[in-house]
């Protein structure tokens, strides 16, 4: 499989397959211009190389499970709630409001929706999860995150009761930075209900606070089952990220989630100023996603594998899931394009990625192979006359298997536009019959 690029574009022999790639190289070419604007440049794109070398090195080496089409490497063990995050099916993250003490560089909260007003007023969640349980949906992970929960403390113990009054088998967690938990807190928390706590170390805090928020997680461990970390992983701080696994290692704590460390849109000055650049390309596939992180910051993805192959190649005892931006995306790919309806019968849910994928053949061959499936009465393809394509279920194939056209892998999902599901194509990789056609392929 080929990815088009401008550097490749002219390999492409069929015009109108050339032309009609042409187009999503000028939307991508305008996706980068709009970022650039924002203030934090591109990088050169060799981080990217690293990371998939590393990727390799990783796939064989002991306790090292991969995931999600390689977009999370897991050590030793995971949450279950991350788990479930990749399909998002059956699992929420609720907030009491967006308000926060802490005043962090790389902070997404501002890209929510309803921000401001989520600062200054409270959320509605228990009527959000009564809605779910009156409308017969089930639950089986809940969590509560921020801003910070824990300024609000005596709802954030509510939040968990109720919860569990509702869903008792299921699943809950806490993300908090841990400077307003004391023991007798999370003891009431413990009580409500709560099965993990997840807590934000940063790099960029004095080492006293580091220390606190160290000796909050000893505290948890004593009522909380599940004591764990979730931090973005700063390009500049392999070291000192070693230190803090050795650290975690040895306080016996349940894992740590290492995120791809992403640029909010906001605030370029901070991450210019630490050197930092974007990460090129930053999607495997260009989209509107919703997830409210951003794009990521070269470099973070490359440091975070490799303090996964050192966790590995050190036998630590905690748990480790590198959790990339690409994974954030995949439970919306889920729900667009399985859950919320059913794919037209000439794509290919795929379970790899969660995208709906089509073959399509352009110009003079798309008319050939239109009279081929009509003769063999193919019936999961469609022939655009004004686009001068045919599309047809990967499945189908196997009826060009022996001849030599040059095909377009389609990547697509589903969208919901104005009471109706159509799906929109985003993507298009170069490649061909034979290698459609070979036994390992997995879409």
């Amino acid at each position: 499989m080929l990815e088009i690029s401008r550097n490749n574009l002219q390999s492409i022999r069929n015009p109108v397959f050339r032309d009609y790639s042409a187009m999503y190289l000028d939307i991508y070419d305008s996706f980068m211009k709009d970022v650039e604007a924002y203030g934090l440049p591109f990088s050169d794109g060799s981080c990217v190389g690293e990371a998939k070398a590393l990727i390799e090195e990783l796939r064989n080496m002991p306790l090292v499970e991969m995931r999600s089409d390689d977009a999370s490497v897991v050590y030793r063990r995971i949450s279950t709630a991350c788990r479930a995050c990749q399909k998002g099916v059956n699992s929420i993250t609720c907030h009491i409001s967006f308000k926060c003490h802490r005043n962090c560089f790389f902070c997404f909260n501002p890209n929510q929706d309803n921000y401001e007003a989520g600062i200054k007023e409270q959320f509605d969640w228990q009527g959000e999860l009564q809605g779910i349980k009156d409308s017969g949906g089930e639950l089986t992970h809940i969590a509560l995150t921020g801003g910070e929960p824990l300024l609000h403390p005596d709802e954030a113990v509510a939040f968990f009761e109720f919860a569990r009054s509702l869903y008792p088998k299921a699943h809950t967690r806490l993300y908090t930075s841990g400077d307003l938990l004391t023991d007798k807190l999370c003891r009431r928390l413990a009580k409500a209900g709560l099965d993990e706590i997840r807590f934000s170390y940063k790099m960029e805090d004095s080492a006293k606070l580091q220390e606190k928020v160290l000796s909050k997680m000893l505290m948890s461990k004593k009522h909380i089952h599940s004591v764990m970390v979730e931090m973005p992983v700063m390009p500049d701080c392999e070291e000192e990220m070693k230190q803090l696994l050795l650290r975690l290692n040895e306080m016996d704590i349940w894992g740590i989630n290492l995120l791809e460390l992403c640029f909010p849109y906001n605030n370029a000055e901070a991450f210019k100023a630490r050197g930092y650049k974007l990460k090129n390309p930053p999607y495997r596939t260009l989209y509107n996603f919703w997830y409210a992180g951003g794009l990521p910051v070269a470099g973070s993805e490359t440091v975070a594998l490799r303090l996964v192959k050192f966790a590995s190649e050190n036998k630590l005892s905690i748990g480790i899931n590198y959790c990339s931006l690409e994974n954030k995306n995949f439970g919306q790919m889920y729900y667009q394009n399985l859950v919320q309806g059913k794919a037209p019968a000439t794509m290919l849910f795929s379970e790899r990625d969660y995208y709906l994928k089509t073959v399509k053949a352009f110009g003079d061959d798309a008319k050939e192979i239109k009279r081929l499936f009509e003769k063999r009465n193919v019936e999961r393809w469609f022939y655009s006359k004004n686009g001068g394509y045919i599309q047809f279920h990967p499945d189908e194939i196997k009826q060009l298997k022996g001849r030599s056209y040059e095909l377009a892998l389609s990547i697509n999902v589903m969208e919901q536009r104005e009471n109706e599901l159509l799906t929109r194509e985003l993507k298009l990789l170069k490649t061909d019959v034979a290698e459609l056609c070979g036994e390992d392929i997995k879409l």
